[in-house]
């Protein structure tokens, strides 16, 4: 067995309940993130807004969630699991269901921006809880769990929401979505597990900023999250409008296609993080293993994207479709390495860092493609853009970051009053 998992054996494993109520909870989180794009279509036409107009609407979520990332690690470093993800998630159902009571798009900007805010600590929390209690050869099928979550979440979002946009308008969208995140809160709440309450904030000391920010391989996840997140991104805010306006399907017909791109993602997640899982159990390197399958899925979706950018029709509808396989396939890799790397002192500081760089894609991703769309009057450029990023991020993957295993941290520093109460003694 690989000396880098051997030490990590001898924990009791994670609640499958538990990753489970994790998976949900990302699942509605997703789900409430994308429910702009479902909407846009009817909301751009609404409102007689301009492609680079609603590339800006788009980013507002990822304006605050990126900047407040940081804060969000420490917040989950600092605080009870169960109490942040809680106040969070009765949050983020909140900013959602404001979001149907928008008359503008100024105030459909604001409310985005303050849906990015609560949902900014479900990735850093998540890390914390995964680098405390998963083994290394569970940790790829709990960051699966998450996969499937941000997977199927704009799956279903996008097919009960082009329901209720048919049926009752784009503000009913909001409104039933936020409505069901709260339901979450019931078996969340109901729970008690002594690993998520408040005496668990202070199981770890954690480690430094300083300490995280010196990290080589902090910086090269960070850059190689940025360039697998831009295309993810570019598909969950720009797809529909892609498919409605370029490819003239109607809106039942965008929802199944948008659909099926997610299914796939899902599907790719659980192959990705339960084969990598396999093989680690088996005695294979996790720095083999996991680099293995995130550079292969970045490379495809580089492959992907750069052929849709080339053609046109069905056969780039169909291209893109398939990269949501490969953007699975690389997505669950993305977290479970970052988690690996951070060990349990730095699971929350350090995925709040990386998830901040990682997500100014979502920013840079939404407004590039709506310039590039309205300058060219087509959205090859914007596909060569994620290619060529996705390639970056393989190189990345390959000569920045080291071996993947937690960082041998420096020991925590003695409190004067426990060395004063030990002269004492």
């Amino acid at each position: 067995m690989s000396n880098e998992v051997a030490g990590d054996q001898v924990r009791p494993g994670i609640s499958p309940y538990l990753v489970t109520l994790l998976g949900l909870a990302m699942f509605l989180n997703y789900t409430d993130r994308g429910s702009l794009s479902i909407v846009a279509p009817a909301l751009q036409q609404q409102l007689g807004i301009s492609n680079a107009a609603m590339g800006v609407a788009l980013s507002a979520f990822f304006w605050s969630y990126a900047i407040a990332q940081p804060a969000a690690g420490w917040v989950a470093q600092r605080f009870a699991p169960r109490t942040v993800l809680a106040v969070a998630t009765g949050l983020w159902s909140v900013a959602t269901f404001a979001c149907g009571l928008a008359t503008g798009l100024v105030m459909l900007f604001v409310f985005r921006m303050l849906l990015g805010l609560a949902e900014s600590v479900i990735f850093p929390t998540n890390a914390r809880i995964f680098a405390e209690h998963a083994p290394e050869h569970q940790r790829g099928r709990c960051n699966s769990a998450m996969s499937i979550g941000h997977s199927m979440g704009p799956t279903v979002g996008t097919l009960v929401g082009a329901m209720i946009l048919i049926a009752y308008g784009w503000r009913a969208v909001f409104f039933a979505l936020g409505a069901l995140s709260l339901l979450w809160l019931v078996p969340w709440l109901a729970r008690r597990d002594p690993s998520l309450e408040a005496k668990a904030a202070s199981a770890h000391e954690p480690a430094s900023y300083r300490e995280i920010l010196s990290q080589r391989s902090l910086w090269g996840a960070c850059l190689a999250q940025f360039c697998y997140s831009y295309p993810f991104y570019l598909v969950l805010t720009w797809l529909p409008l892609y498919l409605v306006n370029s490819q003239h399907l109607s809106l039942g017909s965008m929802a199944g296609v948008t659909a099926a791109l997610y299914a796939l993602q899902a599907t790719a997640a659980v192959l990705s993080g339960w084969g990598s899982d396999i093989l680690i159990r088996n005695g294979h390197s996790p720095t083999l293993v996991r680099k293995g399958f995130v550079i292969a899925g970045m490379t495809a979706t580089g492959a992907l994207f750069a052929g849709a950018a080339m053609t046109s029709g069905t056969m780039a509808t169909t291209l893109l479709v398939a990269s949501g396989f490969t953007v699975g396939l690389s997505g669950t890799m993305v977290f479970t390495i970052g988690q690996t790397l951070a060990g349990p002192r730095a699971g929350g500081r350090w995925m709040g860092f990386q998830n901040m760089v990682g997500n100014f894609s979502g920013i840079v991703a939404p407004i590039v493609t709506g310039i590039v769309v309205d300058w060219s009057g087509s959205f090859a450029g914007a596909f060569v853009v994620a290619a060529a990023l996705s390639a970056l991020g393989v190189l990345s993957w390959l000569f920045v970051v080291q071996r993947i295993r937690a960082v041998d941290w420096a020991p925590p520093a003695v409190p004067v009053k426990q060395v004063l109460a030990s002269l004492a003694a």
